[in-house]
């Protein structure tokens, strides 16, 4: 281990061991997440299409949660998945249903789908596999 740095080797029915060097961690408690994620897991349709997002490779498993290659598609696809299945009643402040972000984050194990999804709209970022990701939910 080298001079100046960080070390942390938590044990809880899994062992996490991190190298901290001039950074900050949050660590959220599992049993949150997968209480936020509940929306999605619980569903089996949803469960169906993300196993084929899964199989097209857009992301893998790793644990209880998925792991997108892309955060933009991860994004797009949460979009579209809270509309199909209603997951919010919200709505912007242009009568549009808003996405339900927390339950996808939980998921995916990230933070800010919201913002990437706000930058695919201003045309900032691109989603490359767009339609393929539509034909998901087909």
């Amino acid at each position: 281990m080298q001079e100046g740095s960080n070390y942390i080797d938590i044990h809880d029915n899994e062992v996490v061991n991190l190298h901290i060097d001039k950074a900050t961690v949050h660590l959220q408690d599992d049993a949150d997440a997968r209480q936020k994620a509940a929306a999605l897991t619980e569903n089996a349709e949803f469960m169906q299409i993300l196993q084929r997002a899964v199989e097209a490779g857009f992301c893998s498993p790793e644990g209880w949660q998925y792991r997108w290659k892309v955060k933009v598609e991860a994004a797009y696809f949460a979009s579209v998945a809270s509309h199909r299945f209603g997951l919010s009643d919200r709505r912007d402040h242009e009568g549009d249903v808003t996405v339900s972000w927390i339950p996808f984050e939980a998921l995916f194990g990230v933070k800010d789908l919201r913002l990437s999804y706000n930058d695919y709209q201003k045309c900032a970022t691109k989603v490359r596999r767009k339609a393929a990701i539509d034909s998901l939910f087909r």
